[in-house]
């Protein structure tokens, strides 16, 4: 591909950064996602560690990005910072972004990290009161891509509940000790296959 070309790509890729509906081409990679859940229902959620974007990605392991292409890269990391709860976002190379994600949710407000059209990450108040914790999985096809284009989706979520929230149902690999009062319900991602449920009740 030329330069010019090249260059067409990064600015196209720029306008998918800074669309939300297009947010699905974001992946988890090295993270420390946590969320906490309230006795009234509340919670708060934290994500630490790399953001990378699929398509740009893709296009440094075909061809490589100019100096060019990836100074408007380094551009694009300002539009993440406007972003619910992003209090860091810094330019890594080859479509990854070092962020660091804080926010909290009030009682039966959903929460979708990064957005609805994605789900990474999602709190979801269902109608009983309830509260999923969970993560996507994406399609065979989805998983095939992502790992043509060397994504390395890899890192912890937590989940803690606050005393008086039961704990309905799980999948957590670990869970708290001490009749669960010390610690987390914990879950090693070492992979996009993975899918993590937790459904919890808070208190009356």
């Amino acid at each position: 591909m030329s330069y010019r070309g090249k260059s067409r790509t990064a600015a196209l890729l720029l306008v998918l950064v800074s669309t939300v509906a297009l947010s699905s081409c974001w992946i988890p990679e090295n993270f420390e996602a946590k969320v906490t859940i309230n006795k009234d229902g509340s919670y708060t959620f934290t994500y630490d560690g790399t953001l990378t974007f699929a398509l740009a990605l893709a296009a440094a392991k075909k061809g490589g990005l100019s100096p060019r292409d990836e100074a408007e890269f380094q551009k694009a990391a300002t539009e993440l910072r406007k972003d619910r709860g992003f209090k860091k976002a810094d330019y890594l190379g080859k479509g990854r972004y070092k962020v660091l994600v804080e926010t909290s949710g009030k009682p039966g407000e959903p929460y979708y990290f990064i957005a609805k059209e994605l789900r990474l990450f999602a709190v979801l108040p269902q109608n009983d009161r309830t509260i999923l914790v969970t993560g996507i999985r994406p399609k065979p096809k989805e998983l095939s891509e992502l790992n043509a284009i060397g994504a390395r989706i890899e890192g912890t979520l937590s989940v803690s509940a606050a005393n008086g929230v039961k704990v309905l149902k799980h999948n957590a690999e670990s869970t708290p000790t001490l009749l669960g009062l010390l610690g987390a319900y914990t879950w090693k991602i070492k992979s996009p296959a993975a899918e993590p449920m937790i459904l919890l009740q808070p208190a009356p």
